[in-house]
C-alpha cells in the first residue's frame, strides 16, 4: 500500500512526515488543541532520564536536534519503540494509518479516584486520514478512536491500577487525529459512516496487537 506521508524511528522517537501542512486535533503537550503539523512525533522517554525541561519545551528541541519540519505535533510515552503497532487500512478513496504505544501500568478507568503519583504506561495513538474532515469530524474521530480503545481493552480484561473496574485507559493517554487541509470529504465521523468504521477497526486492531505485546513483557509500561 502506497501512502502519503512516511514514518520511522529515531533515537527512540517515531517520526511521521506528513507530504503538506495537516490538520491536528489532540491534546498532546506539544502542539496540542486544534493545529497544524507537517510532522508528528511520538517520544519515548526513559525513566532515568526525565528531561527537566516543560514536555512542550523537550519536545521542540527534541524536534529540532532530529532534523524534524515544523510545525510539530509531540507525544511522550515511557513505552518501548520497539512495541510500536502500525495498522494500515485503504478502503475506496480512503486511506488511513493508526500508530499505536500501549502501556499498562497506569491503567485506570474513567471515573476512578484522582491520583497524582503517575506511573509511565500511557497509550499514545495517532491517527492520519488522507481525506480532509470537518472540525466535527475530527472531534467525532477523537471519541471513535477512544471508544475503540476502551474496547479492547475491556474485552482483555485489563483492570483499573487503583480500583477493581474494567481499564478505559491509563491516566496519561493522548490521542491525535491528523488529516490534510481543504475541502472535506467527510461531515462526521459516527459510526455509521465508513470514515468511522475504517477508523475504528484499525484502533481497535492496533490497540488489541498493543494489549498483546505489553501483556507479553514481565513489565507492563
Amino acid at each position: 500500500m502506497k501512502l502519503p506521508w512516511t514514518a520511522r524511528v529515531v533515537e527512540r522517537t517515531l517520526l511521521v512526515s506528513l507530504p503538506d501542512e495537516y490538520r491536528v486535533l489532540s491534546w498532546a503537550p506539544l502542539g496540542g488543541g486544534l493545529s497544524t503539523a507537517r510532522t508528528l512525533l511520538n517520544h519515548q522517554v526513559r525513566t532515568d532520564d526525565t528531561p527537566a525541561e516543560t514536555p512542550a519545551v523537550f519536545l521542540q528541541q527534541l524536534a529540532h536536534r532530529l532534523g524534524a519540519v515544523s510545525p510539530v505535533v509531540g507525544l511522550m510515552t515511557g513505552v518501548l519503540m520497539e512495541r510500536l503497532v502500525r495498522t494500515a487500512v485503504q478502503r475506496h478513496s480512503l486511506t488511513l494509518e493508526c500508530f499505536a504505544t500501549v502501556g499498562l501500568s497506569n491503567a485506570l478507568s474513567v471515573g476512578d479516584s484522582a491520583t497524582y503519583e503517575e506511573a509511565p504506561g500511557t497509550i499514545n495513538l495517532i491517527v492520519v486520514l488522507n481525506q480532509a474532515l470537518t472540525d466535527a469530524a475530527l472531534v467525532e474521530a477523537v471519541a471513535v478512536a477512544t471508544e475503540a480503545k476502551t474496547r479492547a481493552l475491556c474485552e482483555a480484561q485489563v483492570k483499573s491500577t487503583v480500583s477493581n473496574a474494567l481499564a478505559t485507559g491509563t491516566g496519561t493517554d493522548c490521542v491525535a487525529i491528523a488529516c490534510p487541509r481543504g475541502t472535506p470529504a467527510y461531515q462526521y465521523c459516527g459510526k455509521h459512516t465508513l470514515l468511522g468504521e475504517v477508523l475504528g477497526q484499525s484502533v481497535y486492531a492496533a490497540v488489541v496487537e498493543g494489549v498483546r505485546r505489553a501483556t507479553a513483557t514481565s513489565a507492563l509500561q
